[in-house]
């Protein structure tokens, strides 16, 4: 394995510095630090000019590398790490673990995917249609002045082609060796000021392992109203539905036989149904030159209802939320800018477990108001930012079973500030420095003890990041990077009631997440090389539990690298060979009962068009059949093993 690293990095080298016979295309330079990102000010901004390492995953990067589906694009970015199931991985940036569910916050068109309860009802990632994406913007570490709570580890903002505008029509089917079928078709279209988009996508899946299957469809319909030259006005209503199963876990006895073992019936298979309905309403107005408007309200209703291995486990989950964002851009004097913002969000869940004799029923509810102000100015060729966020979140906590019950109504204010020095040394290059002070409020459920429906001590986690960073191009490669430095606050933790079923939650004291991020691109004639690094470095500094002083956070490889080669065989075929290694991490806080395993996956995908509009295409995924798990249970003793050797054949029609 590490053979093929240094085989891989000795060709990456011997490309970038050879001048014979491949040549750095100077009509590149410039597109990158140039290339336009929202989801850090939530208005057009140029790389060039962001204060993040941001990495934007692009429709013609989707479309070329074949991509199944979110999160095996986001696998490519050796700054995300995906823990468990493919079907619905829990994102983690910066070394966050298993509590990336809580401190990752993932959009969709600006609108938050969480849910109240990350543990029972988090949001699957992969609810998006990978065709229906313009771009994924994936921006490690903070975001707390214009997205709030959960930002520690970062954001990753999914933006469809209906939310950039997209005007056209495709059809696009898709097959694997594992038996799974795909098929898509959309078209937009305009009608004077009248823009409309349709989308609609099945996909039968099935993995690597008999009974890890899902039946989904979705459908998007979008209308984009031009009221002016300076304004318009866009509604979205989309409905994903998915029926999905999934097998047991593995003993270690039964991997030798991975698609198989664990399932001799239909009750050896977990069972999740989703429905999930949202609608979306935007209004834009370019008030003047300096003068802009966004407003933003949206309303998403989710229901799920699972079952555990043998019908153990049954829950119903319903989950609402409804809010309003409207964000002011103002420019002032030379080149100065300042947005002022508000977020309002009214979030109820209602869960039920239990049998019918003894339901447990929970209904949470949480009402967020929060204003922010982010403000630039630009003084030669530096440029200052300052920014500042005020939340205050009312939670209504009610919990009964027969015997136990909960009813409290409580309050928790916090605050972000930011501050960030930028230095446009040259034309193509930049640096930045900054700190910013971020919190994580409780979820309703973590603020509710399961043993005796009493609330928790578990209080809002802050924390300091520090952050430097810079963008330029060096013989002749593109070069992003930054070194970081966080430390939390009372972060929170679950810790199991000994003797029991039940857990409580807590804050385990401090904790130390420090690293490295880099990326590069060179351009050659048919030729473009990509390498990424990811270095994570964690600690527990003080906790409660004297036993996990001084461990690692669990589930944090503490580095990861890819290297992508996309070479143009002729004007009609392309060839992609793209390769990542992540090393091994620690089960559990405790760093007891062994380590997930170092692996190398290596992926290669050609793409054939016959004519200008029709894209023929096939891959290998895991081609040298590297052997390692989704998931292994803290103890070491359960396996989820990943998928080995497969191949894949589509099509996609544009008209």
């Amino acid at each position: 394995m590490n053979k093929r690293i240094a085989v891989l990095s000795l060709i990456v080298t011997a490309l970038s510095y050879s001048n014979d016979d491949f040549f750095y295309e100077e009509a590149n330079k410039g597109v990158k630090l140039n290339e336009s990102v929202i989801s850090t000010t939530g208005f057009e901004t140029a790389q060039r000019n962001v204060t993040n390492t941001v990495t934007v995953i692009t429709a013609k990067d989707i479309e070329e590398k074949n991509y199944q589906s979110v999160s095996e694009a986001l696998k490519d970015v050796p700054s995300v790490n995906l823990i468990g199931d493919p079907k619905d991985p829990i994102i983690d940036m910066r070394g966050q673990g298993k509590k990336a569910a809580e401190n990752v916050q993932v959009f969709i068109d600006g609108i938050s995917t969480g849910s109240l309860d990350s543990g029972h009802g988090r949001m699957p990632i992969n609810t998006i249609p990978i065709e229906n994406i313009e771009k994924i913007e994936v921006i490690p570490g903070g975001g707390a002045i214009l997205y709030g709570s959960g930002t520690r580890g970062g954001v990753i903002n999914i933006i469809t082609k209906s939310g950039a505008g997209y005007t056209g029509g495709a059809i696009s089917g898709e097959l694997n060796t594992f038996g799974g079928k795909k098929g898509e078709v959309s078209y937009g279209t305009t009608v004077g000021d009248l823009g409309v988009n349709i989308n609609y996508n099945k996909n039968n899946y099935k993995g690597f392992r008999d009974g890890d299957e899902s039946d989904s469809q979705y459908f998007e319909g979008s209308l984009k109203y031009k009221i002016s030259e300076s304004q318009n006005i866009k509604v979205k209503y989309s409905r994903y539905e998915n029926d999905a199963t999934s097998p047991n876990t593995l003993s270690e006895s039964q991997l030798s036989n991975p698609e198989q073992s664990g399932v001799d019936s239909s009750k050896d298979l977990a069972i999740l149904d989703l429905v999930k309905n949202e609608v979306n309403l935007k209004y834009e107005s370019k008030i003047s030159e300096n003068i802009k408007l966004d407003m933003l309200s949206f309303y998403q209703e989710s229901d799920i209802q699972t079952a555990g291995i043998k019908g153990s486990g049954k829950m119903n989950l319903k989950d609402r939320k409804v809010g309003f964002k409207p964000k002011l851009q103002l420019k002032y004097g030379q080149q100065n800018e300042i947005v002022f913002g508000y977020d309002f969000t009214l979030q109820n869940m209602d869960r039920t477990t239990g049998s019918i004799t003894n339901k447990n029923i929970s209904d949470f509810t949480k009402t967020t108001n929060s204003g922010f102000v982010l403000n630039k100015n630009k003084l030669g060729k530096f440029e200052f930012s300052q920014g500042f966020r005020y939340e205050f979140a009312d939670y209504d906590l009610k919990r009964h079973d027969n015997t136990r019950h909960l009813d409290k109504k409580i309050t928790k204010e916090n605050y972000a500030l930011e501050g960030a020095i930028n230095y446009l040394y040259s034309d193509t290059g930049n640096t930045y420095f900054k700190i910013e002070r971020g919190f994580r409020s409780p979820l309703p459920p973590e603020m509710a003890n399961t043993q005796d429906y009493s609330l928790s001590k578990a209080d809002s986690e802050t924390y300091i990041n520090y952050e430097l960073g810079g963008k330029d191009y060096f013989l002749g490669s593109y070069v992003s990077g930054s070194i970081y430095y966080t430390e939390t606050d009372n972060e929170i933790a679950r810790i199991a009631v000994p003797g029991t079923f039940y857990f409580d939650y807590y804050n385990i004291g401090k904790t130390r997440r420090y690293g490295l991020e880099l990326s590069a691109e060179q351009y050659f004639d048919k030729l473009t090389v990509r390498e990424g690094y990811a270095l994570v470095k964690t600690k527990i500094l003080k906790s409660s539990n004297s036993e996990l002083e001084g461990k690692e956070v669990a589930d944090v490889p503490a580095n990861r690298f890819n290297v992508a080669l996309d070479y143009e065989i002729t004007s009609k075929v392309n060839i992609i060979w793209d390769t990542v290694y992540s090393s091994g991490y620690y089960l559990n806080d405790k760093n007891i009962g062994g380590k997930q395993n170092k692996n190398i996956v290596t992926n290669l995908t050609l793409n054939y068009r016959p004519i200008e509009n029709l894209r023929v295409y096939t891959g290998i995924n895991n081609i040298f059949n590297e052997k390692y798990y989704n998931s292994i249970s803290s103890d070491g003793k359960e396996y989820n093993p990943a998928a080995e050797r497969s191949l894949y054949a589509g099509f996609k029609y544009n008209f």
